[in-house]
């Protein structure tokens, strides 16, 4: 008898959220609920931040109004392992990386994201974009 071949899905959670500025803290708490329960535990940190940050900047480039989405999904991949956030929002345009001034608040976002992650880009999908960060682990 042959054996099959069983494909898993490397998605960890997906879900969306209103463009509002409430949602960052939901993601966070969303993303560190899926890595705990996926044993994933040496990732929440780094994710929870990296979350905040894309979804930060995806309520900002799409108005912020709640009248649009955004979509945070999470996936495991490779061996070692590694875990990508990616964000998914409706604006066509790419992300920028700020050059922060001392003490500025704003403008940061994506050098923390740069600094967390292995590897981080963004692609166009869907009449909109995904802006994603790999998280991996030396051990």
């Amino acid at each position: 008898m042959a054996g099959t071949a069983t494909e898993i899905d490397p998605r960890l959670i997906t879900f969306v959220f209103p463009s509002i500025p409430e949602s960052v803290r939901m993601a966070r708490y969303y993303v560190r609920a899926a890595l705990a329960f996926h044993e994933l535990d040496m990732y929440a940190d780094d994710a929870a931040i990296v979350t905040s940050e894309l979804v930060t900047n995806a309520v900002q480039h799409v108005c912020g109004n709640g009248g649009k989405t955004i979509g945070v999904t999470l996936v495991r991949a490779g061996s070692p392992a590694a875990v990508t956030v990616v964000v998914s929002d409706s604006s066509p345009d790419g992300p920028i990386k700020g050059n922060a001034s001392v003490g500025s608040e704003r403008g940061r976002g994506l050098q923390i994201v740069e600094a967390l992650s292995a590897n981080w880009g963004w692609r166009q999908e869907h009449g909109g974009k995904a802006v994603f960060a790999v998280l991996a682990r030396e051990d």
